[in-house]
């Protein structure tokens, strides 16, 4: 086998908690993490030696900043493999928008790279590779749809699913940064201090998640930040809202809002309702997807 193909999903948090700063300049958290349909398609080659990563979207300005690089890398070391892989990355999931698009795209890499070179590494080695690249890597390299997320989001218990989730997704105005939400949100808190334990939400990972579970503990602590740093996602968060009837919510740090329903067939009534009632001008750079 000279090259394989890798989709990689995007997420959404469907419940984000922030209980408190950690040493190591990241924040400990408690979520409950979604995996989604919107996906971008990750293809890996063999080649002689070296990482080539290539993508048909602006992604970064050196490859070897692109969390793909640093994946490949990662494996083909601790693999010994001394060729090399080129990387193609089609993406369809918006950049920095809180859905996970680069954590998605690296695991997606380590998953390749290890199949390509059948490596047959663990499960518990590809996670602590993941576990280096990103604090969301290690969702997307479990084999599950749902999953609550402790730590940094990477200590993870995967919960059971019953019927799938639809969502309207709306990626509006300009992409965020996670650590620049993060400092917003320690501004506005003053003095972060962990939260008890009882504010946690507890939910067995024997029991079924399904729509109306899902419905009930839509949260995001982030919210307050991301309107701090970016009004204009509150204000187009409330509007949909109120147009749709609907609980609109923040993914991860944001910008990207999205809402639940039961059926594809809602979630693109859903769609076409925003598509009718917001002008052209005003949904200038926004992007919309029902997954």
């Amino acid at each position: 086998m000279d090259s394989i193909t890798v989709k990689a999903p995007a997420k959404v948090n469907l419940f984000l908690k922030v209980l408190g700063k950690r040493k190591d300049s990241y924040h400990n958290i408690h979520t409950v993490f979604e995996r989604i349909s919107l996906a971008d398609t990750i293809k890996i080659s063999k080649i002689p030696k070296g990482i080539v990563v290539r993508s048909d979207k602006p992604i970064t300005l050196d490859a070897k900043d692109n969390l793909c690089f640093k994946a490949a890398e990662a494996v083909l070391k601790r693999g010994k493999i001394r060729s090399g892989v080129k990387i193609e990355i089609k993406k369809r999931i918006p950049v920095a928008s809180g859905l996970g698009g680069g954590s998605s795209d690296a695991a997606a890499t380590i998953i390749g790279v290890n199949r390509l070179f059948g490596l047959k590494l663990e499960n518990k080695a590809l996670s602590n590779i993941g576990r280096r690249l990103g604090a969301d890597v290690p969702f997307f390299l479990l084999d599950t749809p749902f999953a609550i997320g402790r730590g940094r989001g990477d200590v993870l218990e995967a919960i059971r699913s019953g019927n799938k989730l639809w969502h309207l997704i709306v990626k509006a105005g300009n992409k965020t940064s996670t650590k620049d939400i993060y400092r917003a949100f320690d501004r506005a808190s003053k003095h972060l201090t962990p939260r008890m334990e009882s504010d946690k939400i507890r939910i067995p990972s024997k029991l079924r998640m399904d729509y109306a579970l899902a419905e009930s503990i839509l949260h995001n602590d982030l919210e307050r930040a991301v309107s701090l740093k970016k009004g204009v996602i509150s204000r187009i968060s409330k509007s949909l809202a109120q147009l749709l009837c609907k609980r609109m919510i923040i993914s991860g740090s944001g910008p990207s809002l999205f809402c639940l329903y039961r059926t594809r067939r809602e979630a693109i009534r859903a769609r076409d309702v925003v598509l009718r009632s917001v002008s052209a001008p005003s949904r200038t750079g926004w992007q919309i997807f029902v997954a």
